[in-house]
């Protein structure tokens, strides 16, 4: 660390923590601020900046510190080393600082602060917001070097103007308990010269550090949220919105914000006092995690939606979260970018490994298009796919692969690998049906298994509907081995074969307290529908008819075809 001697105006290095006690200036940027270079080439005196450094110097000699600290001249800029280690470091430099002088040179000496201080340039920058957070004492100064009240005595004051807690101001409440959300939206309406800096001036903020790369440009604030992921569990990093668009089509979006602006709504969101913390860890694919999704009903269908429930409650207690959109195996987009969804009536599902991507998906669209109208990535994430559609009184009770299997549109599918076209359903069903003044229930639970639906061909597709329970042991141990292959179609119709898995076209069951049965069966359909997948695809529709037991017609029952 290098620190200007208050009574030489030397410059000495300082290595570690064997650092003597020091003031540090916080300022904005104007012209003819006074670089080492310039101090090192004896120009210093003539320049603008000049004056700044030597008030702080004298300010801190008058409190008694030896050294002071000043970031346009106290850093070889030349040096990409230096300078990124300044960076990283810089919010500890302050924090260890003693005082902090803030120079405000937009603040009239003659004027009340009611009236004049919301308006200083000071805190519409970036690097000045942890300036502010990180010392315990701070002072303010006018233009013309007075001293108009520290930090502390203005605690209220600055939280209307920046939105920042009081008892953070005054050092009484953990940034490390604050959403990273609402951190966030501190800096939402701050500004940097550089596009770079909106993310490496934020680095102490988060307590994570990343090296600097001039250049290139909004990467480096999803950088900056990739390690802030890698850190800590706290998913309200996803509680980003942007304003509502003009069109209203369904957009699909990468999970990662573009920038702090996109959290300029955060800054009353809370986390949830004890939160289950899940693990998180950055891929070549996205955020990998194992974070519970949520199922919403989706009004007027059977289907539903997902959302991703984010630890944090907005002012009101509500548990908010976002809307997710299937798009690959076991792969999340973000969709509906401009609100935030209540957590409510929403089913609970075993946690299971997922992907949200912080990427565009590629070669598909351009790079520049960050929100893409989900009727046409949808269907061209999907090379091959089979749709189930059940009647109103079924459900589905599991599905494997649930990586490919998309509850909104009820849709298997596959993403380029045509020979995983092999799917399994545990269906459920209560049917009732009137017998003169009243209904007899009557249940089912049912597999259904379907084998090579890439297929358009007729006489391709293999499908069986059959009773669980009497094969439920043999329905259990397949799953594994058939997932093991990744539901490869060959191999699948291999183990059907071999285990003697039943190939049947339904599933009769007697209606209790009566001489009528129920048949459930299927039918499977080669149908064309752009919004699910830009091929033809075939659709299994269920149908379930009441027939005198006696007069029950034979299901098909058939082998598996293994080529």
């Amino acid at each position: 660390m290098r620190l200007i001697n208050t009574s030489t105006g030397q410059f000495e290095e300082f290595i570690g923590r064997n650092i003597p006690k020091y003031a540090i200036l916080s300022h904005t940027w104007e012209g003819g601020e006074v670089s080492l270079k310039d101090v090192e080439n004896g120009i210093h005196q003539n320049k603008e900046g000049w004056k700044k450094i030597a008030k702080t110097c004298e300010l801190a000699a008058r409190d008694g510190l030896g050294y002071a600290w000043v970031d346009t001249c106290c850093i070889d800029k030349s040096s990409s080393a230096e300078l990124t280690e300044a960076i990283n470091s810089m919010y500890r430099w302050y924090q260890r600082a003693e005082v902090c002088y803030a120079f405000l040179s937009d603040l009239p000496a003659s004027r009340h602060l009611d009236d004049t201080l919301r308006n200083c340039r000071w805190f519409t920058r970036g690097w000045t917001l942890q300036e502010l957070i990180a010392p315990e004492h701070v002072l303010f100064f006018d233009q013309e070097w007075n001293n108009r009240g520290s930090k502390r005595a203005l605690a209220e004051q600055l939280s209307c103007i920046t939105e920042i807690g009081v008892l953070v101001l005054r050092g009484q409440y953990p940034l490390h308990m604050i959403a990273v959300a609402q951190k966030m939206s501190w800096a939402s309406f701050r500004e940097t010269t550089r596009t770079e800096d909106t993310a490496y001036c934020l680095l102490g903020i988060f307590d994570v550090n990343m090296p600097l790369l001039y250049g290139e440009e909004e990467n480096a604030f999803r950088r900056l949220q990739e390690e802030i992921i890698k850190s800590t569990a706290d998913l309200s990093i996803f509680a980003w919105t942007l304003p509502f668009p003009i069109s209203e089509r369904r957009t699909l979006c990468v999970m990662l914000a573009e920038s702090p602006a996109a959290f300029s709504k955060c800054g009353s969101l809370a986390q949830l006092p004890l939160p289950d913390r899940t693990e998180f860890s950055i891929s070549n694919t996205g955020v990998k995690t194992r974070a519970q999704v949520l199922w919403q009903s989706i009004p007027g269908k059977k289907t539903y939606s997902y959302v991703l429930p984010l630890d944090c409650v907005s002012p009101a207690g509500e548990a908010l979260g976002v809307r997710l959109r299937k798009v690959g195996p076991d792969q999340f987009l973000r969709e509906d970018t401009c609100t935030l969804v209540k957590c409510e009536n929403g089913s609970s599902n075993p946690p299971r490994e997922i992907y949200l991507l912080t990427r565009p998906l590629q070669p598909l669209f351009d790079q520049s298009l960050r929100n893409i109208p989900a009727n046409l990535l949808i269907p061209w994430t999907r090379t091959h796919a089979l749709q189930i559609e059940l009647l109103l009184e079924m459900h589905i009770y599991d599905a494997w692969p649930w990586g490919r299997f998309d509850n909104e549109d009820q849709v298997f599918f596959v993403t380029g690998n045509r020979q995983s076209d092999s799917c399994i359903l545990r269906l459920n069903g209560v049917f009732n049906f009137p017998f003169d003044e009243y209904y007899v229930g009557c249940s089912f639970d049912c597999m259904l298994y379907a084998v090579g639906w890439a297929n358009a061909t007729p006489g391709h597709l293999q499908c069986s509907l059959f009773e669980y329970r009497p094969y439920a042991e043999r329905v259990n141990e397949l799953k594994s081995r058939i997932s093991d292959w990744d539901h490869d179609s060959a191999h699948v119709l291999g183990l059907l074969a071999y285990h003697q898995v039943p190939k049947s076209a339904g599933v009769a069951k007697k209606i209790p307290g009566s001489s009528k049965s129920a048949l459930l069966s299927f039918t499977p359909r080669l149908v064309s529908d752009p919004t699910i997948c830009h091929k033809d695809f075939w659709r299994i529709e269920f149908s379930c008819r009441v027939y005198e037991t006696a007069e029950l017609p034979l299901i098909d029952q058939g082998e598996w075809t293994v080529e």
